[in-house]
């Protein structure tokens, strides 16, 4: 799996349990592989993680709004991943074919769009490539099996 330019679309909840201490070994797991991706410079986001992280954390997440900015003001440099029309469109196609909730077709999609080698999420479906993309769990995958 290893992979020198290996670009990770990273998920909404990879973010979320990052900054939610709540789940102490699921927050240091997930701010491992961002702390690795940023390093590497290897990590891409979408909007649509953007805007997710912002209204879960805001719902669920007990942390002053001034940490929250923080957190996306850092997102935002790696929002690369495009989400336009097309990848709406090619969501429905990789929908159809893959047969995976709406949802992650969007994130795949947009990866696909963005030059993404994998998708880093808890919630995707079990697959090991999906549009040349592939989908990785960062609670049994270690950043370094990716990265090198």
């Amino acid at each position: 799996m290893k992979s020198m330019t290996a670009r990770v679309l990273v998920d909404t909840n990879v973010v979320i349990y990052s900054l939610d201490g709540r789940a102490p070994e699921k927050q240091k797991k997930c701010a491992a592989w961002l702390s690795a991706l940023t390093r590497t410079r290897s990590m891409a986001v979408n909007p649509q993680v953007c805007n997710e992280v912002v209204s879960v954390a805001q719902k669920n997440i007990p942390a002053p709004a001034n940490v929250l900015r923080e957190a996306i003001e850092g997102l935002l440099r790696y929002c690369t991943a495009p989400l336009s029309n097309a990848e709406v469109r090619r969501a429905f196609d990789i929908q159809a074919r893959w047969r995976v909730a709406w949802w992650d077709a969007v994130l795949i999609s947009s990866a696909v769009g963005g030059g993404c080698t994998h998708l880093l999420s808890e919630d995707a479906q079990s697959s090991p490539v999906i549009e040349g993309v592939r989908i990785i769990d960062p609670f049994s995958v270690a950043p370094e099996a990716v990265l090198g």
